[in-house]
């Protein structure tokens, strides 16, 4: 399941809606990243993990992620690693809640702005529109939330 947060600038009209969490095509979408990570397509350091470790677990939720450079916001998939706790088994597809609860953070993927090409950091748009800290990437004026906006889905 997912939900939609929608964020705006009052100033210049700016407006972003984070789409965060996972949908019924979960298990498609789990599988399809764990091969492109055993493929390679997010490189050496994860291709290997993979390969050592035969438990492994991929966050593949959308999460909203900000650029420390721009300010640009995107949806991007976490892609952080896991291994299970306590000796605990990974039976494969693995729900990013069962993840914090059950599994140990091994890797951060490092994801990289479209718009710019600077370092992305996942974020919780509720949390830091709570605090003042989003900030317009286009004029720079502090973000807030668009009460109209708000999204359940599958």
């Amino acid at each position: 399941m997912g939900n939609g947060f929608g964020i705006k600038c009052k100033k210049c009209g700016y407006n972003y809606v984070a789409m965060d969490g996972i949908g019924y095509m979960f298990p498609v979408e789990y599988s399809d990243t764990v091969r492109d990570i055993r493929e390679g397509k997010y490189g050496d350091e994860y291709k290997m993990f993979f390969e050592k470790h035969k438990d492994a677990a991929v966050n593949c939720g959308n999460e909203t992620a900000v650029c420390t450079k721009c300010g640009h916001l995107d949806s991007v998939m976490n892609l952080s690693l896991y291994l299970p706790k306590d000796g605990n088994n990974s039976d494969g597809c693995v729900m990013p809640r069962v993840l914090e609860e059950d599994f140990d953070k091994c890797l951060e993927y490092d994801h990289t702005c479209s718009e710019c090409g600077g370092k992305m950091l996942i974020i919780s748009p509720e949390d830091e529109i709570r605090n003042g800290a989003l900030k317009c990437p286009i004029c720079g004026e502090i973000l807030i939330e668009d009460k109209d906006v708000k999204i359940i889905w599958d």
